[in-house]
């Protein structure tokens, strides 16, 4: 097999695995349930109230190409962003920094950006779920402070 058909079907294993990702989490009927589900199981709480979750689509309207997997609001107080990935990537700050903009100008009413009492929004958390071949630790924390060329303090 040519190294150019391994590729193909590794990109086309890919965007099944994704796809069933967001099937699961976002477009099936039991989605908000899902949700609700790996929402508890990252914060060991025992919600119940599937009207506790608001799904918030990122689509790629000005950008190509440019959405995320799943992301969406608990309680009003929670954005959660989560990502399928079969191959390591070290720019997911960077992506899930670009998620959360696109996310609160969806949620944050355009005229109470400019008034002088401070919006409160719901706080960001994001999630990279990985399934690939390369050896990874179980968790491991990314920061956006690496990607900085210079850091001032």
């Amino acid at each position: 097999m040519s190294e150019l058909q391994k590729q193909a079907m590794e990109k086309e294993n890919r965007e099944h695995k994704g796809s069933v990702f967001v099937d699961l989490f976002y477009q099936d009927e039991t989605a908000k349930k899902n949700l609700l589900s790996l929402y508890n199981a990252l914060h060991d709480t025992e919600y119940e109230d599937e009207a506790l979750v608001r799904k918030v689509k990122i689509d790629d309207v000005l950008y190509k190409n440019f959405k995320n997997d799943i992301s969406f609001e608990v309680n009003g107080q929670v954005l959660v962003f989560g990502e399928h990935q079969s191959t390591v990537n070290k720019n997911m700050c960077l992506r899930c920094l670009m998620y959360m903009g696109r996310a609160y100008e969806q949620l944050v009413d355009r005229k109470a950006r400019y008034r002088t009492t401070l919006v409160k929004i719901p706080t960001p958390e994001f999630y990279t779920f990985y399934n690939g071949e390369k050896e990874q630790p179980l968790e491991q924390i990314l920061s956006l402070l690496d990607a900085f060329m210079k850091i001032s303090r």
